[in-house]
C-alpha cells in the first residue's frame, strides 16, 4: 500500500488568492481584526500573521483583506478531490485542509513515485493551491509527515523508513490533545521515538485504547480503511474575485483556473462536455451569462479556453465583475482516442474539423455556423432543417432530387401544355407524384419531373395538380 497525502497549509488564502494575479497583496483577516495569513506580495511589504489589520493597511495601501470562508474552503477541497481522481479511483477527504490518495496501483501508470509526485504537484500549483506532498505506506503516516514537512515532500518507501522519519518529530506533531501532551511531557517524553518505545499496555492505561489504536494505524500495525470520496455527477465551480474586474479580457486568468479544475474532473470521470454555462456576478445588476458550445464532447481545458477568449473579446460588461461561476451539467462519455493511420497528415488537419467550427461559432455566434439535416417528409420544403453541425440526420438521401432548391418555386411559362424556359423543356419519361401534407394545413399535390433545357441544364420542375395549376421551377441539379 502507498498513500499520497496532500496538505494545503494556506487553503483559506488560496480559495481567494487563486482568482487574482500573484502581485496583488492579499490577506485573510480574523474577527479580532488581525491578519491570519497573507500571500508573498503582502509579505514583501512587511505584513505578517498576527498583525492588526489597521497596521497592515498602513504598511500597504493596496492590501486586500478578506474574511475566512469555511464553506468555500470545504467546497474547494471537494472540487480538488474530484480533480485528483485523474490519478486514482480512491481519494479520501481529510478535513479541514488535507486529501489522501491510494496510489499503489497508479505508480507504474504515471512513471514511478517521483514522476507522480511531480505531476500532482504541478497540477495543484496550476490550480492556484500551495500544497505539500508526502508518499508513505500508511495514510496517517503520509498525513503527519505532510503537515510537518516543509518544501518538497519526501518518498517514504516502507514501514521502517516511516518509523525512522517519525522518530525525531516532537510529540506535538501527532496532534495530541493538550492534556495528553502535558501528561507525556511530565513523564519526560519529548519526541515521537520516546513515546513509541513505551510498552503498549502502559500506553493504553495512560492514553486510552483510542489513542493507541491511532498509533498502530499510524505505523501500519492495524488496518486503516478510508472512506472514498464520491465525485458529483455535475461540475459547479465558483471563484470570488478579491477585487472587481472591469475588463472582460482580464477574466481570462481566473477562468483558466476554473477550466483546469474542470479538466481534471472530466478526466477522472472519463467524460467530456459539449456545453459550458458561465455566470459573471455583478454587485449592482443581474448576472451576465455566457453559454459555450462545442461540436463534440471536449475535456481539454485549452480548447475551452480558446473558445471562451472569442466570447470575451466581444463582450461588453454592464458592470465590474466580482464573481465567476462555471457549470458543466451534461457529461458525455469520451470515445477512446485512436492512433493516426497517417501521422504525417495530422498537422495538415489541425486547423480544420470540429475545432475550426467551434472557433467560428465562438467568434461569430452559435447561429452563424449550422449544419443541414434531412427530415423524413416527402414535401421538399419540409424535408430539411437547420441543426447543430454534428447532429446526425434522420432522413434518407434522394439521388433523384437536387441539393439546390430555390427559396421559392419560380413560375414557368407554358406553351402547348409544356413548360418553357428559354425553350421547351424535355420532361423525360419519369415523374414523382407528391400528394400529402393534409394533416398540418400545408397540403401539396404535385407531379415532379427531372427536366432538361435546350442548353443541357438538368432542372427540377413540377406541375401543380390543384388550385391554379401551372408549371414551376423548384431546383437545379449540379
Amino acid at each position: 500500500m502507498f498513500w499520497l497525502a496532500l496538505y494545503l497549509p494556506h487553503l483559506p488564502l488560496d480559495v481567494l488568492g487563486r482568482a487574482c494575479a500573484d502581485d496583488l497583496p492579499l490577506a485573510i483577516g480574523t474577527q479580532a481584526e488581525r491578519i491570519l495569513s497573507c500571500n508573498p506580495a503582502a509579505a514583501a511589504h512587511g505584513i505578517r500573521p498576527g498583525l492588526k489589520v489597521g497596521a497592515a493597511r498602513a504598511l500597504c495601501a493596496q492590501l486586500r483583506v478578506q474574511p475566512r470562508r469555511p464553506a468555500a474552503e470545504r467546497e474547494a477541497l471537494e472540487r480538488l478531490a474530484a480533480w485528483l481522481m485523474r490519478f486514482t479511483s480512491l481519494v479520501s477527504l481529510a478535513p479541514p485542509r488535507s486529501l489522501l490518495l491510494d496510489v499503489a496501483a497508479s505508480l507504474r501508470l504515471f512513471g514511478g513515485a517521483p514522476s507522480l509526485l511531480g505531476q500532482v504537484g504541478e497540477g495543484v500549483a496550476a490550480l492556484g493551491y500551495q500544497g505539500r506532498l508526502v508518499l508513505a505506506p500508511t495514510p496517517l503516516g503520509a498525513l503527519v509527515m505532510a503537515i510537518r514537512q516543509g518544501g518538497d515532500g519526501p518518498i517514504i518507501p516502507d514501514g521502517p523508513a516511516l518509523r525512522a522519519a517519525l522518530d525525531p518529530l516532537p510529540l506535538a506533531a501527532l496532534g495530541l490533545r493538550p492534556r495528553e501532551l502535558d501528561d507525556l511531557t511530565a513523564m519526560g517524553l519529548r519526541r515521537v521515538a520516546d513515546l513509541l518505545r513505551l510498552p503498549r499496555a502502559g500506553l493504553r492505561t495512560r492514553l486510552g485504547p483510542r489513542r493507541v489504536d491511532w498509533l498502530e494505524r499510524l505505523l501500519g500495525e492495524a488496518p486503516d480503511p478510508r472512506l472514498p470520496f464520491t465525485p458529483p455527477a455535475e461540475y459547479h465551480g465558483c471563484l470570488e474575485l478579491p477585487a472587481e474586474v472591469e475588463l472582460a479580457s482580464a477574466l481570462v486568468f481566473p477562468c483558466r483556473r476554473l477550466l483546469a479544475e474542470l479538466g481534471g474532473f472530466l478526466l477522472g470521470r472519463r467524460a467530456g462536455v459539449q456545453r459550458l454555462d458561465w455566470h459573471l456576478g455583478h454587485a449592482r445588476c443581474a448576472d451576465t451569462r455566457l453559454h459555450l458550445g462545442a461540436i463534440e464532447p471536449l475535456a481539454d481545458p485549452e480548447r475551452w479556453l480558446e473558445l471562451l477568449r472569442g466570447h470575451l473579446e466581444q463582450l461588453d460588461l454592464p458592470a465590474p465583475v466580482r464573481e465567476i461561476g462555471l457549470a458543466a451539467t451534461e457529461l458525455r462519455p469520451l470515445n477512446p482516442a485512436a492512433g493516426d493511420l497517417f501521422p504525417g497528415c495530422a498537422a495538415a488537419d489541425a486547423s480544420g474539423g470540429p475545432g475550426l467550427l467551434d472557433r467560428l461559432r465562438a467568434r461569430l455566434g452559435p447561429d452563424a455556423v449550422c449544419g443541414l439535416a434531412l427530415v423524413a417528409d416527402h414535401r421538399p420544403e419540409y424535408a430539411w432543417r437547420w441543426v447543430e453541425p454534428a447532429e446526425v440526420s434522420c432522413g434518407i438521401p434522394r439521388a433523384d432530387r437536387p441539393l439546390w432548391l430555390l427559396p421559392q418555386p419560380q413560375p414557368l411559362a407554358e406553351r402547348a401544355g409544356r413548360p418553357w424556359l428559354d425553350g421547351v423543356l424535355d420532361l423525360g419519361q419519369e415523374r414523382e407524384r407528391i400528394d400529402t401534407g393534409w394533416w398540418d394545413d400545408h397540403p401539396v399535390a404535385r407531379d415532379y419531373f427531372v427536366a432538361t433545357s435546350r442548353r443541357g441544364e438538368r432542372l427540377w420542375v413540377y406541375r401543380e395538380l390543384k388550385g391554379r395549376g401551372g408549371w414551376y421551377l423548384h431546383g437545379r441539379f449540379g
